[in-house]
Parts: structure tokens; sequence; C-alpha cells
């Protein structure tokens, strides 16, 4: 898949419209820290992540599949991990929802 200039605009836009200390922000840096093998596909990551959207309440399993992509649980995805500081995954996603209700694009 080829991303476009545009694409990639958008999604910096987006990213730079995200408050830091949101958990959208959290969030996110939680996915850069996590690593998935050289033959983990995009479509299948995709896949998980649109499972997760749709069952917000799977937060703490997807996040210990998304850091298992790569079969080692790194001390970066750990404190990425622990930095979200969820403590009701429905709670922690359903802010996520309001932030991205809420950001101006």
């Amino acid at each position: 898949m080829k991303l476009d200039k545009f694409v990639l605009a958008q999604n910096m836009a987006f990213l730079i419209s995200i408050p830091p200390e949101s958990n959208l922000a959290k969030l996110l840096s939680f996915c850069l820290a996590t690593k998935a093998r050289v033959n983990t596909s995009g479509t299948e990551i995709l896949k998980i992540t649109c499972e997760l959207m749709e069952n917000p309440s799977n937060l703490p399993y997807w996040t210990q599949d998304v850091m298992g992509l790569d079969l080692d649980y790194s001390s970066e995805e750990w404190k990425a991990l622990g930095e979200m500081g969820i403590k009701d995954a429905a709670e922690f996603m359903a802010k996520i929802g309001q932030e991205l209700d809420s950001l101006n694009l």
C-alpha cells in the first residue's frame, strides 16, 4: 500500500491536534512503543485495531495482543501501558470517544 503525501499530512495534522495529556495521546504513545514482527501485515494490525473500536471493553486484551505482536514484551511497551493509567477500560475508551468528538480538524 502506498501512502501519498496528503494522507501523511492528514495524519500529521490529526496527531498535532491531540492534547498531550489526553487518553488518546496516551493510547497513541502506547501504539508507537509497540513493534510488530516483520511478517505481520498492516491488514492484520488494522483488523485487530478495528475490533478494539467495535469492542472497547476489550482494551486490556487488545493491549496484550499488540504487545505480543513481536513476541517480545519490551520495557518501553510496559512503560507506555503503565502511563495510560487504565483503571476502567470502558471509561478510558469512552473518554477517547469524547476526545475524538472534540477535535477541531
